[in-house]
């Protein structure tokens, strides 16, 4: 996880706490429920030395500042900021240190006064699907051409967003013909950042992406999506795998296919 800053949510975990909290009140779930779901999911995390405090320093203060702070996650907190459990982190820059003890300082303030009011929380956008892993698909583009998808597999995030693993054959036709011989079919890769470098490591594209609709207004278009075969053979396969919105799939596949 990636800390920039001695803020409470300058850190992904700390942030990734927060939106789900936030998501499981908006779906109508009880502040223990949210928090039981939590701390399922979030057994290592728990466990590990570091990231145990930010843990439960980020889920005390959203829950404070949403009117849903617990006893027993406020008695946690309390306990990291007394012990200086969190500050260990940050013990090798004076500078750094200074910051975070005055953010948990107060951090503890805020947790020792009343609560507001619990506040109303809007209910999420859930992404979904109507994919089945080994579906193959004919997808029609805007320009009139037809392609062909393969679910490889449905993941489903900690949130309920559910979002098809896929493949795009090296088919790109006006029309869809009757018998289609898979294995005359190659992949097409449509990861057009070729994967990942950091100078140390390179991650080879897996030619496999994930696709979604980005937001309430970009729906999965399924009056040109036609499953052509289901339970096909499919396998995952190791690389990068990057996500592409629905709303931007059919520019970036025809610029493959005809560049």
């Amino acid at each position: 996880m990636g800390t920039w800053g001695t803020a409470i949510f300058s850190d992904d975990l700390a942030s990734d706490i927060k939106s789900e909290f936030r998501n499981k009140i908006g779906l109508g779930k009880t502040s223990q429920e949210a928090t039981n779901e939590i701390l399922d999911d979030y057994v290592e995390e728990i466990n590990d030395q570091d990231d145990s405090s930010v843990f439960w320093l980020s889920l005390a203060s959203t829950q404070w500042n949403l009117g849903r702070l617990l006893d027993s996650v406020k008695v946690k907190a309390l306990e990291i900021i007394e012990s200086g459990q969190d500050l260990k982190r940050w013990k090798e820059d004076d500078k750094e240190l200074k910051k975070r003890k005055l953010v948990l300082e107060k951090l503890k303030i805020q947790l020792l006064s009343e609560q507001p009011k619990p506040k109303k929380i809007a209910k999420p956008f859930i992404r979904e699907t109507t994919f089945e892993k080994g579906d193959l698909i004919s997808y029609q583009l805007k320009n009139d051409k037809f392609i062909i998808l393969k679910v490889i597999q449905i993941r489903q995030d900690q949130c309920g967003d559910r979002y098809p693993l896929i493949e795009t054959l090296d088919f790109y036709e006006n029309t869809i013909p009757e018998l289609i011989e898979l294995d005359n079919l190659e992949l097409k890769n449509l990861d057009s950042d070729g994967g990942i470098d950091d100078g140390f490591l390179k991650i080879e594209p897996s030619g496999q992406f994930y696709l979604s609709p980005y937001g309430k207004r970009d729906a999965e278009p399924k009056e040109r999506l036609k499953v052509l075969r289901k339970n096909i053979a499919v396998q995952s396969k190791k690389g990068t795998s990057p996500m592409y919105w629905w709303k931007d799939f059919d520019n970036l596949v025809i610029g493959l296919f005809e560049n």
